[in-house]
């Protein structure tokens, strides 16, 4: 993340799990509360869900700009890659420089860097959990792929859109990051349930729950 003074929360959650919230369809209202009070990066429109999440984050300027009051009304952290968003907002967003080939192995860094740039917003916000301090990333709402004809958790779309996208360009834009994480001390499991995503280990959130009590 490249950033000084008051933007520098790198290491804020050191040593922490971080359950980064993407807008898959498997997201609920319920497996969001479950996790209501840890460390938790709400991507996107999953805010909707989970309006307490430490973090909210997103990586472009399209969704944020009919969503500006959503953004200025965050009781937490504001997180995002948008030029337009810090612009607008400079004491409320945070900005952080995302690079790198989303197709390229990562290199992750723990502390004040650039963070590697994934394929999407819930694909960059491993790397931003990582950057945090994480060493321990939990993956909720990454479904990749469609279910019952719905994309998002939430109702800002109907139907679902290209069904193809996912086996062609988001499930192998994560290829090597388990190992990269591992690299860098940081485990991140997909308790994603029926998740096409495969390059982490699964474990279910009841068991992950259980083993944070």
């Amino acid at each position: 993340m490249k950033h000084t003074g008051k933007d520098n929360y790198a290491w804020l959650f050191k040593g922490e799990t971080i359950f980064c919230l993407a807008s898959g369809p498997s997201l609920t209202a319920e497996i969001c509360q479950r996790v209501r009070g840890r460390r938790s990066i709400a991507i996107n429109s999953s805010a909707v869900l989970a309006p307490w999440a430490s973090v909210l984050f997103f990586t472009d300027s399209g969704w944020y700009e009919p969503r500006r009051q959503l953004v200025a009304n965050w009781d937490g952290l504001v997180i995002s890659m948008s030029q337009a968003a810090k612009r607008e907002m400079p004491d409320k967003v945070k900005r952080v420089q995302g690079e790198g080939d989303p197709q390229a192995l990562p290199g992750f860094s723990r502390g004040p860097h650039v963070i590697h740039q994934g394929r999407s917003s819930g694909h960059t916000a491993v790397s931003l959990a990582i950057a945090l301090g994480a060493t321990r990333v939990v993956l909720l709402g990454y479904d990749m792929r469609i279910v019952a004809d719905r994309e998002p958790c939430h109702d800002e779309k109907g139907s679902a859109g290209d069904s193809e996208i996912y086996q062609r360009e988001f499930v192998p834009g994560f290829a090597g990051w388990d190992e990269a994480a591992r690299a860098v001390g940081v485990e991140v499991i997909n308790a994603t349930e029926g998740s096409a995503l495969k390059q982490f280990r699964f474990a279910s959130l009841n068991d992950i729950l259980r083993s944070a009590a």
